[in-house]
């Protein structure tokens, strides 16, 4: 993440962005289009808007923290009247300090002793964070199933699924180990919604949004509504935003990749009992359908698994998908009673 000048221009669309998008207003359309245009416009505006979530977050934590009038009496008394040269600080008076002043000398304390909020962006363990809600959720094979969470957000898990749920009075953190799960979340700036999966950490900011944790340790991220800010938990790396219509995929330790621009509806169509393929491998396919299924799947040839797959498909119906194989490619099929041999027709 390139760093960002507090006083730019950008750092200020930055924050006028950030207070749209933490307040909760609705995605219309027209709005939406504003600010991917905006994002596309310049790299930095990225990195701004980040930053500006990221001290948002770290300042409702200081606000709600048993130290925070004590750090308010220490800012007045060390920068009384320093505020008079800082500019609008905009998405900081949101958060309810006594005067917009205080924001501002908050803001400069902040840049010149940054290990102050450094705990609460890190997770501070001294920190009061005591576990509200505590609970899991999980589905078997084939199964799926739609939660409603105390905080009004929807999970839905797709099939062999699981989460565990840890609500706090500062966060709403939800772990998924395993599988794959579509989140709706409730606005509640006051604590963030955060899904940890596969090394990373994504946190929503109004937003809808499916994580796709695979079998061989990837996680596939794909924004449907609003924007997630993604960061790696191995590495510690910079966070990065992904909006309406990315699509990532994760490895731990890993930089996080440029996004895929993605048909988002197309992406979580497993919803509605639907399986779509866009040149997928084949061995990738098949490996979708053993997600719902008790099918046993052999490749004598290796060029087989990577013929390339398009279509819509039943992910219960397996059977019409391998009597459908001959037409995707040359893929002849062996059976006996407990596998599935494919090889190639053409020889």
């Amino acid at each position: 993440m390139m760093p960002v000048d507090p006083t730019s221009n950008i750092h200020h669309e930055a924050a006028d962005w950030a207070i749209w998008l933490l307040a909760g207003a609705p995605f219309a359309p027209e709005r939406r289009l504003e600010l991917e245009a905006w994002l596309q416009a310049d790299p930095h505006h990225a990195d701004a808007l980040s930053a500006c979530l990221d001290l948002e977050a770290a300042l409702e934590q200081v606000r709600t923290s048993a130290w925070a009038a004590d750090l308010i009496d220490e800012v007045e008394t060390e920068l009384d009247g320093a505020a008079a040269g800082i500019p609008d600080p905009g998405i900081f008076a949101r958060l309810g300090w006594r005067p917009v002043a205080l924001a501002a000398s908050i803001l400069l304390l902040i840049a010149v002793t940054p290990f102050l909020v450094a705990p609460f962006l890190a997770g501070d363990p001294a920190a009061p964070n005591e576990v509200v809600i505590a609970e899991a959720f999980s589905t078997g094979r084939g199964e799926m199933q739609t939660r409603i969470l105390t905080d009004g957000s929807t999970v839905t898990l797709n099939t062999g699924s699981r989460i565990e749920v840890s609500f706090t009075d500062r966060e709403r953190r939800i772990a998924l180990p395993q599988g794959e799960a579509l989140f709706e979340v409730s606005h509640d700036p006051s604590r963030p919604f955060i899904v940890a999966a596969g090394g990373y950490e994504m946190r929503a900011i109004g937003t809808a949004f499916n994580v796709y944790t695979r079998e061989d340790g990837r996680t596939m991220v794909t924004v449907v509504e609003g924007i997630v800010q993604a960061r790696d938990t191995v590495a510690a790396a910079s966070a990065a935003l992904l909006h309406e219509g990315d699509q990532v995929e994760l490895a731990p330790g890993t930089p996080l990749p440029e996004p895929q621009r993605v048909d988002a509806d197309l992406a979580v169509a497993w919803r509605s009992g639907r399986l779509v393929f866009d040149d997928w491998r084949l061995a990738d396919v098949v490996a979708e359908f053993r997600r719902y299924g008790d099918i046993a799947v052999e490749f004598s040839d290796p060029e087989v698994a990577e013929i390339a797959v398009s279509g819509v498909f039943d992910p219960r119906d397996s059977e019409a998908f391998f009597a459908a194989l001959n037409q995707i490619g040359p893929v002849g099929i062996d059976r006996d009673a407990d596998t599935i041999r494919l090889f190639s027709s053409n020889e």
